[in-house]
C-alpha cells in the first residue's frame, strides 16, 4: 500500500462483533509488516529515539521513547458505526505532521508496531475482551526485547497506546486474548499466555488459527540461530 493510501471497510449489521474484530486484526498485521520494511518508518523511529537521548544498546529505552511518542502525538478518534479505516504507517506519520491525526485503536498499534518493527523488535496485534462477556473489543500491541530484562525477564510486553497515561506495561483489564504475529521474515516468535508480562492468567482463545508463514530453507538455518532460540523463548 502507498503511504496515502486509505484502506476503508463497512461490515453488514448482521455481522457480529467477533467476526469483525478478527478481520480487523489480520488486516492489522498485514499492515504493520508493510510498515516495518519502509525506510521513511525507520528513518522516523531512529529520529524519535535519538531526540529522547536514547543510548545505544537500551531496548527498553528504545521501546519507551518510541511508546511515549505514538502516546503523545496520535489522536485517538472514534470510526463511524460499522466502517472500519486502516492507515498506513507513512499516512498515520504524514497526518500527525500536517496536524490532522486521526485514529482508533488500530491505527495506533499499526503505527507503534511499524515503528518498534522498523527497529527490529517483534511486535504483535493482540485482540481482547477487556469487559469479560466473552466479546472482543478492543486491539493492543506488544512487543520484546532481545536480551532479558529485569522488568520484563524474557515476557512480551503489552503497549497500551490509546492511554498516554498508560506506562509501558500496562494495559487495559483483560479476560482473553487472541494474538497474532507481524513478522519480517520467516521467523516465527509466538506469543503465548504464559509469555506476555503481567497477563499470565489472561485466557489465550483457541478459537481462531494463529497466521502461519512458510518456511524456507533460509529460515530452518536461521531456526537454530542462538537469537532466534531467545526470541522464541527457548533456552
Amino acid at each position: 500500500m502507498d503511504e496515502g493510501q486509505v484502506l476503508h471497510i463497512k461490515y453488514n449489521a448482521n455481522v457480529p462483533i467477533q467476526k469483525r474484530f478478527e478481520s480487523i486484526v489480520r488486516i492489522i498485521v498485514d499492515m504493520v509488516e508493510d510498515g516495518m520494511r519502509d525506510q521513511t518508518v525507520r528513518q522516523k523511529a531512529i529520529s524519535i529515539i535519538n531526540a529522547a537521548g536514547v543510548r545505544g544498546h537500551d531496548e527498553l529505552g528504545e521501546i519507551r521513547a518510541i511508546t511515549k511518542w505514538v502516546q503523545t502525538h496520535m489522536v485517538y478518534r472514534k470510526e463511524p458505526i460499522g466502517v472500519e479505516y486502516f492507515h498506513t504507517a507513512k499516512r498515520l506519520l504524514r497526518d500527525i505532521d500536517n496536524g490532522s491525526s486521526a485514529g482508533d485503536c488500530d491505527d495506533f498499534v499499526i503505527l507503534g508496531g511499524s515503528l518498534l518493527g522498523s527497529l527490529g523488535y517483534p511486535v504483535g496485534a493482540l485482540i481482547v475482551d477487556s469487559s469479560g462477556d466473552g466479546v472482543f473489543n478492543h486491539v493492543m500491541l506488544v512487543t520484546k526485547t532481545f536480551s532479558e530484562t529485569r522488568e520484563f525477564k524474557n515476557n512480551w510486553i503489552p503497549v497500551e497506546l490509546i492511554y498516554p497515561e498508560f506506562e509501558l506495561g500496562q494495559s487495559v483489564p483483560i479476560s482473553r486474548v487472541y494474538p497474532l504475529m507481524a513478522e519480517a521474515g520467516s521467523i516465527r516468535a509466538p506469543v503465548t499466555r504464559n509469555t506476555i508480562s503481567g497477563l499470565g492468567s489472561v485466557e489465550v482463545s483457541k478459537s481462531l488459527k494463529p497466521r502461519v508463514h512458510k518456511k524456507s530453507n533460509f529460515g530452518d538455518m536461521l531456526a537454530k540461530h542462538p537469537l532466534v532460540k531467545l526470541l522464541r523463548g527457548n533456552k
